[in-house]
């Protein structure tokens, strides 16, 4: 008890110490009293002041730049497919000229794709350079160029451009869209006549 009464006696002379002046002195049953007021035999004490602690501030460590901002304007301002043309038709072939054109030029790190009926058939094509795509068989389709950036996000992919493949047919070989035959026609057989004999 007299220990936890001698804690909290010096908890309140550090308060007062920086204003009040403490004295100091033991009764007759050799009891030590502290007070702010003076008392006959008291000894005035000089309290220091209450240590305080601050936490040391080392260099401060740069703080990562806040990430830039990503730029709302569109990296490309055109990518469109400029061969074929919408509904342009191809007879007899399997060979399709294409043509794709980007505005501004293709920056460094982007990748083009040409997307044939929505699949990637080729990359790295040359801007506005006439290309083949090859084995396109009869029928409706659609050709569409998308671009990449180096982390594979599409920043620019055009409208899909529909043509048509028409080319002749097993079950249509007169077809007037089937190439000129180099066969020579057949000669035509006379019908014979049947020659009746008596019974």
């Amino acid at each position: 008890m007299r220990a936890v009464l001698f804690t909290l006696m010096l908890v309140a002379v550090s308060a007062m110490a920086s204003t009040t002046p403490i004295y100091k002195w033991v009764d007759e049953n050799g009891v030590t009293h502290y007070s702010d007021q003076p008392h006959p035999g008291a000894q005035k004490i000089q309290v220091q002041e209450a240590q305080t602690y601050k936490a040391a501030v080392g260099p401060r460590t740069p703080s990562a730049p806040p990430p830039r901002a990503r730029s709302s304007a569109p990296a490309y301002s055109a990518c469109v497919v400029s061969r074929p043309t919408s509904e342009e038709m191809f007879q007899n072939t399997q060979t399709i000229p294409a043509s794709v054109h980007v505005e501004p030029n293709l920056r460094p790190g982007d990748r083009v794709s040409v997307l044939l009926d929505g699949a990637p058939v080729m990359s790295d094509v040359q801007m506005d350079s006439e290309f083949a795509l090859n084995s396109v068989y009869r029928g409706a389709h659609s050709l569409a160029v998308k671009i990449e950036d180096s982390a594979g996000a599409v920043v620019c992919q055009s409208a899909s451009v529909p043509f048509n493949v028409r080319q002749a047919s097993v079950l249509a070989p007169n077809s007037p869209l089937a190439p000129p035959s180099t066969e020579a026609p057949a000669t035509p057989v006379a019908p014979t006549t049947p020659i009746l004999r008596p019974r």
